[in-house]
């Protein structure tokens, strides 16, 4: 028996005894027995039945008896508590309950990251639970019930999880508490709030399944993770004024929502879902919120739910097998875009991770699914600039591995014994594959497609991509000491011309890319650009070309500055470019160190 979906076994079915007065029951109106309409569920009843789903579960007679209740008028927010409501938490308690004797198919019956009522961490190969025992141990299938004990579910020759139910996780009773206070600071806007968020991150940072989301947002929002519902509600804050109806009405207060998400985000650590990688990578999204220590969190909770294995052959349904992709891959280059502005190793070893490239296919939605609200942004749109931010990545990540990472002793050997002359021809792979990235873009993901009232994320794509070219000849710049004048000339031009285009890349920055969703490594990515600029202007062999980078960066900070007004992402950038370079005066004469060792 599914006791997630409410569900009867056919045994449980063929055994159901006669109605006592089937004539009578026969000719009643179709309407939901007593018991349904009290838990406000669908009154589901299996072909040759009398009785519905919920009362052969608890084995009770379904009776008819109650006068319908009146309507009460909602407010905006799904499932709220109404006004004549008590005790919340008693309420609340219940409407949990009811969740798991709910009758209604669900997309969730089959799942295994986002099941309704357990929870699956995967077993590794060198883990206690070996592989040919488990295979002796009975198997729960995709549709069976783990409530009744710890017990194993194989998706995958050689694929096992282990599932717990969720009630057996510590501080798992905390969240209808949870619950209540993050809907409560946001009541009545809830819906308001879910709109702008699927208008305006989703379509470029698709890490949600919009229609499971949806699916359980119209029957309560007691059916979420505490920390996930106040993730889409804080980043929905931020295009708050976008929102006819929102925009005339006091916003909620972000500073004790933010503090209710993060609280709720430690206590579900303990019961893995993918709902809770969503929740922490829509987290870390949030301008200035960037984390290392989440990100290391993160990562680990994503290696409990198996998404850094392919799933393409496992038993689960395909519309989570998509969903498990698309994480794979956010987490994945939350690790090592962290560990490239942070400055930190990755936690993430490539050849560990089995990601097949993703595809159109593993996206839900399409063009059909844009909406026509003004300021939201375009579904086909951000398909492809998540697309394309997974290759640039693959592309940053081996520029990184390769000049930066702890093995870069092999660098400076080649620069040793080959001169610049080496290096530049180590990094010439890296240089051509950033071209040919660059010219596949389609023409959608350039800075100057933007359609008429709506947001364009192609921004922090660019920039990105400005950051690895940055990189790389930033390592250029840091190892001209012993090159020959040419070649060393050659070099600067090539890393002023690098500079000159951030700086453009700036001023070509329209409202319509600024309002847009930027993710979470442009504030630190333009931070980055501000230091390399730095670092061109230590190492100028003339006042004329120390004076050309000190205005270039001047330029670059004003262009930010007169940006920055409503824009937190730039305003995160300013703050960072501040705590970390206010104390170099910039105005003094060339500085001509001895080393510039980077």
């Amino acid at each position: 028996m599914d006791a997630s979906s409410g569900s009867s076994s056919p045994a449980t079915l063929a055994t159901e005894p006669p109605t006592r007065d089937r004539a009578r029951l026969s000719s009643r109106p179709e309407r939901p027995c007593d018991t349904c309409r009290k838990r406000k569920l669908k009154c589901a009843k299996a072909p040759g039945h009398e009785r519905c789903v919920l009362c052969i579960f608890h084995d009770r007679d379904c009776t008819y008896e109650d006068a319908p209740q009146l309507r009460r008028k909602r407010g905006s927010g799904v499932g709220q508590p109404s006004p004549e409501t008590v005790d919340s938490s008693t309420a609340s308690g219940k409407r949990r309950k009811a969740i798991t004797e709910d009758a209604t198919p669900s997309l969730l019956d089959q799942a295994l990251g986002l099941h309704r009522t357990t929870h699956f961490k995967y077993i590794g190969s060198s883990s206690p639970q070996q592989e040919k025992l488990v295979d002796i141990i009975h198997q729960v299938g995709p549709s069976q019930d783990c409530l009744t004990g710890t017990k194993f579910r194989r998706v995958a020759h050689h694929v096992t999880f282990l599932s717990k139910p969720d009630h057996d996780a510590p501080l798992s009773n905390d969240t209808d508490r949870d619950l209540e206070a993050i809907e409560s600071l946001v009541s009545p806007h809830g819906r308001g709030l879910v709109d702008l968020y699927f208008g305006t991150v989703h379509p470029s940072y698709p890490i949600l399944h919009k229609g499971v989301f949806m699916e359980k947002y119209k029957r309560s929002y007691t059916e979420f993770s505490p920390p996930l519902l106040a993730a889409v509600y804080l980043l929905a804050m931020d295009w708050w004024e976008f929102d006819r109806e929102l925009s005339s009405q006091a916003k909620p207060d972000t500073g004790a929502l933010s503090q209710w998400a993060t609280k709720a985000l430690m206590d579900v650590m303990h019961r893995p879902k993918l709902s809770s990688a969503q929740a922490a990578l829509l987290l870390l999204q949030r301008a200035g919120c960037d984390s290392w220590i989440l990100t290391s969190q993160v990562v680990a909770l994503g290696e409990e739910l198996g998404l850094h294995l392919d799933c393409s052959d496992w038993n689960i349904p395909d519309w989570e097998k998509g969903l498990r992709r698309r994480l794979s891959w956010a987490l994945f280059m939350q690790d090592k875009w962290g560990s490239l502005i942070h400055g930190r190793p990755s936690h993430i070893s490539s050849s560990c991770w089995q990601l097949p490239d993703i595809t159109l296919n593993d996206f839900p939605e399409s063009a059909a699914d844009d909406e026509n609200r003004e300021g939201s942004s375009e579904v086909e749109k951000g398909r492809l600039l998540f697309i394309h931010l997974t290759r640039l990545t693959m592309i940053m990540t081996e520029a990184k591995e390769c000049l930066y990472g702890p093995h870069d002793t092999r660098v400076q050997a080649i620069v040793r014994s080959a001169g610049l002359q080496g290096l530049l021809e180590l990094v010439k792979p890296l240089v051509v594959q950033l071209k040919d990235w660059m010219h596949s873009l389609p023409p959608e993901l350039r800075m100057s497609d933007i359609k008429t009232r709506k947001l364009c994320s192609n921004g922090y794509l660019h920039l990105s991509y400005l950051v690895t070219e940055i990189i790389i000849h930033r390592h250029i710049i840091s190892n001209l000491d012993s090159a020959p004048s040419p070649l060393i000339a050659l070099c600067r031009d090539a890393a002023r011309a690098r500079l000159e285009r951030a700086v453009a890349f700036v001023d070509a920055l329209k409202p319509e890319h600024l309002q847009a969703f930027w993710w979470f490594a442009a504030p630190k990515s333009l931070a980055y650009i501000r230091t390399y600029g730095g670092l061109l202007w230590a190492t100028s062999a003339t006042e004329d070309e120390a004076e050309f980078y000190r205005k270039k960066l001047a330029d670059f900070r004003w262009g930010l500055k007169v940006r920055a007004k409503g824009v937190g992402f730039v305003t995160a950038a300013l703050k960072e470019m501040e705590e970390s370079l206010s104390e170099i005066d910039m105005s003094r004469g060339v500085a001509v160190p001895e080393s510039t060792g980077g």
